[in-house]
């Protein structure tokens, strides 16, 4: 693993780089306008992400959950006509769960959902360890 190098990494392993490697909050409309220019304008098939929580981050700068923050971006480039994901496209996220939480409480809710257009269709978990658990959550755009 080259951690200096991402795109050296992936030539040295033999795999296609990607067409850019972007950094930052991905709730910030400066940075999804970046993303979508990279692919001609256009949204994606599928977003793969795992936000920080908090839990190792200490992040405190916003009172919603950052699957949430996501789904209201969504909703928010959609309304403006400039869709970050295909109606028909996937967003695939991790979600840390601990053993004193019930996953559900975890997720966005099915409001928030509705709102957004996203209905879940995968939820499996990885337990890290007796205490915490990190999940993945996959919605299907669908509106």
């Amino acid at each position: 693993v080259n951690r200096t190098d991402i795109l050296q990494d992936f030539s040295s392993r033999g795999l296609t780089p990607p067409l850019a490697l972007l950094q930052g909050d991905s709730t910030h409309d400066q940075v999804r306008a970046e993303a979508r220019a990279v692919i001609g304008g256009n949204a994606f098939d599928i977003i793969i992400t795992d936000p920080p929580y908090g839990i190792r981050e200490s992040t405190s700068y916003n009172e919603l959950p950052p699957l949430t923050n996501l789904l209201h971006s969504i909703v928010s480039d959609r309304d403006r006509g400039q869709r970050i994901l295909k109606v028909g496209g996937t967003l695939a996220a991790f979600v840390p769960c601990t053993d004193e939480q019930q996953i559900e409480d975890c997720l966005p809710t099915e409001e928030e959902l509705k709102n957004a257009g996203m209905k879940l269709f995968v939820l499996k978990e990885q337990p890290l360890n007796d205490k915490l658990s990190r999940w993945l959550a996959a919605y299907k755009c669908i509106a």
